[in-house]
């Protein structure tokens, strides 16, 4: 059920970051259970990734257990306004299923990259939707057994929700969605698709938005406007298409990667006095 020393450059859409000391795909519930009180057993951390879209591993890996919910658990099911994704459904799969079932609400997800249990860890959104919202329940698992969150249990807000707090696996999750016109729910979908073709750096690895929106300013702009259009370190560069990206331009680095968002930091915080946080997660030993 585990491997030793998985290479979690795998495991990232970046490409980039070091080994796991043990790595584990449950395919269910009682198997993720099941690896979870081995952790516990173990006294081993225990760092949970989809498809490792939104997060960095530092180059020396991470220390303890490392669970992947991704293909190996995806399972939907619509049952009238109501979709139960697992976690490892890709989020934009399962808002193209809602659009062929004539329901809205998901359009915003079209695109975004990563399974539906990383989009509610993070509370994941994009033009003006957020999947937090939509939340009806949130099941999870833990050492001790299988566990849910109601709606009203569920708190949330502006890329964070209440996993980030809990030692919990999210397993699936019920989303509440409306009725509404496929015409109209495939229109609004092809619309964000293709402004995000025309605006992302989508032909290179990359862990998406890099940085969180702080209020009253845009990340991209700032940066452009700081001559880091572009900028480099190693192989990891600043995009030329979106400077709120950072890409694998080849043969780059964790520490490559680590580094450039350090920079960009410093250069953001002297020029408008504003602090960055990255939207990105960076996870491992130091």
């Amino acid at each position: 059920m585990f491997i030793r020393n998985y290479p979690l450059a795998k495991a990232t859409s970046l490409g980039v970051g070091g080994p796991a000391d043990y790595f584990a795909r449950p395919a269910t519930e009682a198997e993720l259970i099941s690896a979870l009180q081995f952790a516990e057993q173990h006294d081993l951390n225990v760092i949970v990734l989809g498809y490792g879209t939104n997060v960095l591993v530092r180059s020396a890996g991470i220390r303890g257990l490392v669970i992947q919910m991704a293909d190996n658990f995806a399972h939907v099911q619509v049952d009238g306004t109501t979709i139960t994704a697992s976690a490892g459904c890709l989020f934009s799969a399962v808002s193209k299923l809602a659009a062929y079932h004539r329901l809205t609400g998901l359009e915003f997800a079209v695109g975004i990259p990563g399974g539906i249990g990383g989009a509610v860890f993070m509370n994941a959104g994009a033009y003006d939707g957020e999947i937090g919202p939509l939340v009806r329940r949130v099941h999870f698992a833990t050492a001790a057994g299988p566990g849910s969150w109601t709606r009203d249990e569920f708190s949330y807000s502006y890329r964070h929700s209440r996993v980030q707090q809990e030692k919990i696996v999210v397993t699936r999750v019920e989303l509440e969605l409306r009725p509404g016109s496929r015409e109209e729910i495939l229109a609004k979908m092809n619309d964000l698709q293709a402004r995000r073709r025309a605006r992302q750096p989508l032909e290179f690895p990359s862990a998406g938005s890099t940085f969180k929106r702080p209020a009253g300013h845009y990340v991209g702009p700032m940066i452009e406007q700081a001559g880091l259009k572009g900028f480099r370190i190693g192989g990891a560069e600043v995009s030329t298409k979106h400077a709120g990206f950072i890409i694998n331009r080849g043969g780059a680095t964790a520490d490559d990667v680590l580094q450039l968002i350090q920079h960009i930091q410093r250069e953001i915080k002297q020029r408008f006095n504003v602090d960055l946080e990255p939207e990105i997660r960076i996870l491992g030993s130091l």
